[in-house]
């Protein structure tokens, strides 16, 4: 990404600003207080997804963990359709001053249904997020994507 690593963990870490960037994501708000000790930084989160296409509409919350020395993001869930959810955002410096920007995404739903639905999904809509992160870096920070 054409930011640098401290821009890309900016976005990353801003997670009541999903919704206005992430595709699917109707809803991000933290809520509760935040508890911050040196570089990690600890809060929860209630998310929204929607698929309008096929009449999915989500709710749940997340507990969200930022380490501003480790370049890090860590999101974790088992409520509402959630049987278990890890996502770890990953930035680390790139040459020329920008940013290597990875994310995981380990997830089990509790209805079976919408399991294997997301199953043949998961690809597409990590792409989708990349994109939409990188697209975000430009409208902040003025950055060409490469």
């Amino acid at each position: 990404m054409d930011v640098s690593a401290q821009q890309a963990f900016s976005i990353a870490a801003d997670v009541s600003s999903y919704k206005d960037f992430l595709p699917l994501l109707k809803r991000s708000v933290i809520r509760g207080g935040r508890k911050r000790v040196g570089a990690v930084e600890e809060f929860d989160a209630d998310l929204q997804v929607a698929v309008e296409k096929i009449g999915v509409r989500e709710s749940f919350a997340s507990h969200v963990t930022t380490n501003s020395d480790m370049m890090t993001v860590s999101a974790t869930s088992s409520d509402g359709p959630v049987k278990a959810l890890h996502v770890m955002w990953e930035i680390a410096d790139a040459p020329a001053g920008k940013a290597q920007v990875s994310i995981t995404i380990d997830y089990t739903l509790k209805n079976l249904m919408l399991q294997m639905m997301a199953g043949g999904f998961t690809d597409y809509a990590a792409q989708k997020i990349m994109t939409a992160f990188e697209e975000r870096g430009r409208s902040l920070y003025g950055a060409r994507v490469s």
